[in-house]
């Protein structure tokens, strides 16, 4: 835990001694060091930390001195009619013929995904050390420190693929699609997103998605039960006393205060229309959550926005108002993380 307080005490000390000074450059040396300091925790940590860290290993070891063809046999048939990821046993395989360490692998696998969301923060966000803390409470443990598969997977097709969708790139992004769906099966879910992220926020549009929400919820069963089966994922069965509460009830909240704030939003920023589509098909999938935890996968695509939704959210406010909003944000942020932060250790320890 104290690793973490350290992380999240220095993100806040380089945002207030840059806010000092008047220099072009101070957020993307702010965005360097935050995601430096990620990059470190991510790679450096020990195989205890994260529920699937020593298993990847156990896959990592497994495929050392396997010829690459052993891989790349079937592997479209593969990729279209089974379960299976061939693409990230592929990557990995490859990966070994420069890297035989599994520590430096872990390195690699943080580098792949920190960069490209500490760009996704530079670029987009209106307050990039809001959404540094929104990633250290809210997704660190998923993306830092667990799935490795998934992890490279939203790192192509959510960080990188967004600059296709805003430049309407529709073949890079449809390529990078597919490399990130023979990876994790389930990056194929931010295909819809492409169609529908400039989708006007009429009020027919914003009822009928509430009301495609709300049904959703009341039919979950059927929903998760033709997401397994067209998936492919058979492992994946209801559970009970599943339901991520908390957090359903905190994007929930999100979204609808940014709906009632949407005017100033979007005259603040027009792109932030995307942010807006991407948490309604989040809303979407959270009902699955509620039969399986595992779905949280599908749901976590969509939720990165969220580092992007509430920076914009706060710059609605007034100046004066904005202040102590942006402070009592940092707070509770930095709150919620000290109720539930986890044990952390470096390799070496």
């Amino acid at each position: 835990m104290t690793i973490y307080l350290v992380n999240l005490a220095l993100l806040v000390m380089w945002a207030m001694l840059l806010m000092r000074s008047d220099a072009s450059y101070k957020r993307g040396w702010f965005v360097t060091f935050a995601t430096i300091q990620w990059i470190v925790l991510s790679g450096f940590r020990h195989i205890t930390v994260g529920d699937d860290t020593a298993q990847y290993k156990a896959l990592f070891l497994g495929t050392e001195g396997l010829p690459v063809s052993a891989l790349t046999n079937d592997f479209f048939k593969i990729v279209f009619t089974e379960s299976e990821d061939p693409g990230y046993y592929l990557f990995q395989r490859l990966v070994q013929f420069v890297i035989t360490d599994y520590q430096v692998y872990l390195v690699l696998i943080a580098l792949i995904f920190m960069i490209p969301l500490g760009y996704f923060i530079y670029k987009y966000s209106t307050e990039p050390l809001i959404s540094f803390l929104l990633f250290s409470v809210l997704f660190y443990e998923f993306f830092a420190v667990t799935g490795l598969r998934q992890t490279v997977a939203t790192a192509l097709v959510v960080l990188i693929g967004y600059h296709f969708i805003r430049a309407k790139r529709i073949v890079a992004f449809l390529a990078i699609l597919f490399v990130a769906l023979t990876i994790h099966k389930s990056a194929l879910i931010f295909l819809p997103f492409y169609f529908l992220a400039d989708k006007r926020l009429t009020k027919p549009y914003i009822l009928g998605m509430l009301g495609v929400i709300a049904a959703l919820f009341a039919f979950r069963g059927p929903f998760f039960n033709l997401l397994v089966s067209l998936s492919g994922y058979d492992t994946y069965s209801a559970l009970d006393g599943a339901g991520a509460i908390n957090f359903s009830v905190m994007l929930m909240t999100v979204l609808l205060v940014a709906l009632w704030r949407r005017d100033e939003i979007l005259q603040n920023n027009p792109q932030a229309i995307h942010y807006f589509n991407a948490l309604f098909l989040a809303a979407c999938f959270l009902p699955l959550t509620f039969i399986n935890p595992s779905m949280m996968r599908l749901v976590q695509y969509f939720t990165l926005f969220l580092l992007l939704m509430i920076p914009e959210i706060i710059k609605t406010f007034e100046r004066r108002e904005r202040v102590v909003v942006y402070y009592a944000a940092v707070t509770l942020l930095l709150l919620l993380f000290l109720q539930d932060a986890p044990v952390y250790t470096f390799f070496w320890q």
